[in-house]
């Protein structure tokens, strides 16, 4: 297995780092819920395999309250279900566990490899003395960067901080760490700076089946504004974040956050009337974007849902 950032030593440990929000980016939440999976199989014993599917099931319904907009988490349990599904009857919990905890293993390996595939072909958008407008933190964001940059490509960046929680941050720190020039500006200033950008980038957190993208509060905006601007939008994204929930109607899960990461306790004390509202994330139109740079090539929106089988297939093998 790869090295990640946090080291996880338990289901509970994944919980509370993703409560914690010191997991960033839908492709590591789904690999945290993966390792949540596999740790509960390795480390925990069930006297049935239904008994295993119930704590499967509890950790997964933890992981989806706590960030509802994550396909990831929710594509991660399905492949799990899809797989003791095609287990059949009569094989052992101790079985059982070990199937899933290598499907898991398998899953995280695949999510690392499919970010490296992406960011390789997202950098062949990249040419010298481009500058790139980017918005919030985004793994898959950042691989098409960090190949870019190590490519030799001489470029620089726009990046807006991303409020409420500006994650937007630690982009600007990995870019410099890179050698890449970045201009970090507010969000209130993306108006203002886009017609100096020759393309725009950003991450998705889910990916619905009609192409559209719910990401960072303030993708769609910049998207919108980019027709004005007549500038080109690519969602970085893993097929890994495609919903497959949507394909049956169901809408995307628009996560609204706390307002105490808005304003202090003290701005409106004595004052009525007053609701502060902390949308974290809003979904992008498939027509607004130019298109998806996934693992499979830089694909157009309303076609992502074509490969699904093709990702189970390798998942599966």
């Amino acid at each position: 297995m790869r090295v990640t950032d946090i080291v996880f030593q338990s289901p509970e440990h994944v919980i509370e780092e993703v409560r914690a929000m010191n997991v960033k980016g839908g492709s590591p939440f789904g690999r945290a819920a993966a390792w949540a999976f596999r740790l509960a199989c390795e480390q925990e014993r069930f006297d049935s395999v239904q008994a295993l599917r119930g704590r499967l099931d509890d950790i997964a319904g933890q992981l989806k309250a706590l960030k509802p907009t994550m396909a990831t988490i929710a594509n991660s349990k399905l492949l799990v279900d899809k797989r003791l599904e095609s287990l059949g009857e009569g094989i052992s919990p101790a079985q059982a566990a070990a199937e899933i905890a290598r499907l898991c293993g398998k899953m995280v390996e695949h999510s690392f490899d499919a970010v490296d595939r992406l960011g390789a072909l997202g950098a062949n958008l990249i040419a010298d003395h481009m500058t790139v407008m980017m918005h919030s933190y985004s793994s898959t964001l950042m691989s098409v960067f960090e190949q870019a940059a190590a490519r030799g490509t001489q470029f620089q960046v726009i990046c807006t901080e991303s409020r409420p929680l500006r994650e937007s941050r630690l982009a600007a720190k990995m870019l410099s760490g890179w050698g890449v020039p970045v201009r970090y500006i507010t969000d209130a200033e993306i108006w203002e700076f886009m017609p100096e950008a020759d393309l725009i980038v950003m991450g998705a957190d889910t990916i619905a089946w009609n192409g559209s993208v719910a990401n960072k509060m303030g993708t769609a905006m910049i998207s919108q504004l980019a027709l004005g601007c007549k500038k080109s939008v690519y969602i970085a994204s893993e097929l890994f974040k495609l919903d497959c929930r949507t394909a049956d109607g169901f809408p995307v899960t628009l996560e609204r956050r706390t307002a105490a990461e808005v304003v202090s306790p003290e701005d409106f004390d004595g004052r009525t009337g007053i609701e502060v509202i902390n949308q974290f994330f809003d979904l992008t139109p498939a027509w607004q974007i130019t298109g998806l740079i996934t693992e499979y090539g830089v694909i157009p929106p309303v076609s992502v849902g074509a490969y699904w089988a093709k990702f189970e297939e390798e998942l599966f093998s």
